[in-house]
């Protein structure tokens, strides 16, 4: 059970036109198009405010804005789901709705050091599908925004190697375990294309030792 039941106090209800995601986030025609193909409908359903949840305020949280996301297949872009972060600069917790079933996505957002009123966003982490109608988890307990948004990602984050790891650094591993993992499709792709015997050898020891790395990151 890894979806979350969000208080009623934090219900809000918008739609999301997807010429709005368009326009703030500069999306191109050819990224445009891949919209139409993959997303149905979006929906702002929840904010999740210090104010709503008697919490403490954060510095870097002030509020988490819960989206819906209805997809026409399971599989969505990591751009398309890029550029809903950047046109809503807020903390996101996405849900993906496909066939009756769902999953959450999160990306780790903080405020821009660089850049005043831009935020960074790191790599996508899912949860797995699971019936829409399932049965769902309370909040997880926290004092205050920062806590929270940290409780609820935690779950899509590699295990901590010590009780002060900061999350900083799970987010930075769960970032080289994307890019590994990337790498070993890239790999098992040319793998199976390659015919020459020496050349297989070759990229098999890269694969297995990609493969290591990411278990190393995993562990």
């Amino acid at each position: 059970m890894t979806l979350y039941a969000w208080p009623p106090r934090t219900a809000f209800g918008r739609a999301i036109p997807k010429s709005r995601i368009y326009g703030a986030a500069q999306v191109p025609r050819a990224m445009q198009a891949k919209f139409v193909d993959q997303v149905e409908r979006m929906e702002w359903t929840h904010v999740l405010r210090a104010d709503r949840l008697n919490l403490r305020p954060s510095a870097d949280v002030e509020e988490i804005a819960v989206i819906a996301i209805d997809l026409h297949a399971p599989d969505v872009e990591p751009a398309v789901l890029v550029a809903i972060e950047k046109a809503i600069p807020r903390p996101l917790i996405l849900e993906l709705n496909h066939a009756g079933r769902t999953r959450m996505a999160m990306a780790w957002k903080r405020p821009s050091q660089a850049e005043a009123g831009k935020w960074v966003t790191a790599t996508h982490a899912f949860t797995a599908w699971e019936a829409g109608d399932a049965p769902r988890q309370a909040l997880p307990t926290a004092l205050d925004m920062g806590t929270l948004y940290a409780r609820l990602l935690e779950p899509l984050l590699p295990p901590r190697r010590s009780d002060d790891e900061p999350i900083a650094v799970r987010v930075a591993r769960a970032e080289e375990a994307a890019q590994i993992e990337r790498e070993i499709a890239r790999l098992e792709n040319a793998l199976a294309r390659e015919k020459q015997f020496n050349r297989k050898v070759e990229v098999n020891a890269a694969l297995r030792a990609a493969k290591a790395k990411l278990g190393e990151l995993r562990g």
